[in-house]
């Protein structure tokens, strides 16, 4: 079976617990559309474990993004010094960071050795914008946060990240005629919803259920679109 989530926020218990529900093996496939790190206190921990799985492909998010921004320079050494010793510009980027629940993820950070920091920085550098996915029923584009400008026939490769990264959705809007969007990155709480559930409108769904946020974290079954929360 092939499974989406989304937004795990250094939950890593409720992504184990939700593994465990789907009966997640090795014939089965999951997509996981960015914002794996940050507000939660395991992001790190999420990481490793997607790491080791060669049946997991993640898709970058936001807080991926910025950590990736913000790697490089702390890559020598994580300590106060060298925090203390950022430039103006670096500075602005990890108060970002921080900001946006980055604080448990560098504090795991600096507890990791310099080979695990960069195995880390390299699979962030290689997470795709999105994923195309079919089943014998569907077809599926995977992204963290929808599509900003969607026009219809505009090829995939021509969007810019910030159209996959940053966007915020117009359940309203245009979208895929013989497609499903499928992405997170906006609680949907917060789209009409009222509750830490998966929305679907026409051919838009949406599967940030929130738990970064004190909500659920939501899995979707591509082949039975059925619903799973942890």
């Amino acid at each position: 079976m092939t499974y989406v989530i989304s937004d795990i926020h250094g939950h890593y218990s409720r992504y184990q617990a939700m593994l465990k529900q789907i009966r997640f093996g090795n014939e089965d496939m999951l997509y996981v559309l960015g914002d794996m790190i940050d507000r939660g206190p395991d992001g790190v921990k999420v990481l490793l474990d997607l790491m080791a799985r060669p049946n997991v492909t993640p898709i970058l998010g936001n807080h991926e993004l910025t950590a990736a921004v913000c790697l490089p320079w702390l890559m020598k050494e994580i300590t106060d010094e060298s925090i203390a010793a950022l430039e103006a510009a670096e500075l602005g980027a990890l108060s970002e960071w921080m900001v946006n629940g980055g604080s448990a993820t560098l504090r795991d950070l600096r507890r990791l050795s310099q080979e695990d920091r960069r195995a880390i920085l390299e699979y962030i550098r290689e997470m795709d914008l999105y994923a195309e996915a079919d089943t014998d029923e569907n077809s599926f584009v995977l992204v963290h946060a929808g599509l900003a400008g969607f026009e219809p026939g505009r090829a995939l490769e021509d969007y810019g990240l910030e159209d996959f990264v940053l966007a915020r959705p117009d359940l309203d809007g245009p979208c895929f005629p013989n497609r499903y969007l499928v992405f997170g990155h906006t609680p949907t709480r917060s789209l009409g919803s009222g509750a830490d559930v998966i929305v679907r409108k026409g051919r838009q769904i949406a599967i940030d259920c929130g738990c970064g946020f004190g909500g659920r974290l939501g899995c979707l079954c591509l082949e039975t679109m059925e619903e799973f929360y942890a």
